[in-house]
């Protein structure tokens, strides 16, 4: 190897590690602003087009919609929302993650009209096994239907689900067995949903919260 190729190996490798670190930075400052609730520094950064440069508009814009969020600023969130439905990322995959996501928070609220919103925006995306779960969701959820028990369970043994689509499955066999009065089948599906979750995904302090109060009840043994 001459010494100018590894000379340039060496300026390559110093600018990829101040890439990374500058890209650390920014992540950690963003994360900290979110932690102390400074949500309009959150907006400021995630508009600065060096930050977007490092971190890409996906994740700027992901910043931004959970600031408003968070902040409870419904009126931004809806237009951030609205506009990150619209557009267009490098990685189809971002786009997907955020409508799951954002679609799960919606349904565990009960709110109809932002959950309608996204599983529109899902159909889109053209992936039937993706929207067949997501509107299974939506059904059981938010009509408290019970029409899904077979359904579900079919899907589930072709065994083409895993991680987060197959806890949100599991956790619907368990609404819709609660809701026809089976707390042992109810029970057995809450649990099996926690173990497939990621243990900071949206549904496991719902799936806590409903097993802890329905053994206070005595619901559940």
């Amino acid at each position: 190897m001459s010494q100018l190729t590894a000379l340039i190996i060496f300026v390559a490798f110093l600018a990829y590690i101040a890439y990374q670190g500058m890209k650390n930075f920014q992540l950690r400052s963003l994360n900290m602003s979110i932690r102390k609730k400074d949500f309009d520094t959150v907006q400021k950064m995630a508009d600065m087009a060096t930050t977007r440069k490092f971190l890409g508009d996906y994740t700027c814009d992901l910043y931004q919609l959970r600031a408003y969020y968070l902040s409870e600023d419904m009126s931004n969130f809806e237009t951030k929302l609205k506009e990150m439905t619209k557009k267009d990322y490098p990685n189809n995959q971002d786009k997907k993650t955020f409508l799951e996501q954002y679609y799960h928070r919606f349904l565990i609220r009960n709110d109809r009209e932002h959950a309608k919103l996204l599983l529109d925006e899902i159909k889109k995306l053209g992936d039937d096994k993706f929207t067949a779960y997501n509107e299974q969701a939506f059904y059981v959820m938010l009509d408290k239907s019970t029409e899904f028990v077979k359904p579900i369970i079919d899907e589930i043994n072709t065994k083409e689900y895993y991680g987060f689509p197959l806890g949100v499955m599991l956790f619907l066999l368990a609404k819709q067995y609660e809701y026809l009065g089976d707390t042992e089948n109810a029970q057995t599906y809450y649990e099996n949903a926690k173990v497939c979750f990621h243990p900071k995904a949206i549904y496991v302090p719902v799936i806590e919260q409903i097993i802890k109060n329905s053994a206070n009840r005595g619901d559940i043994l």
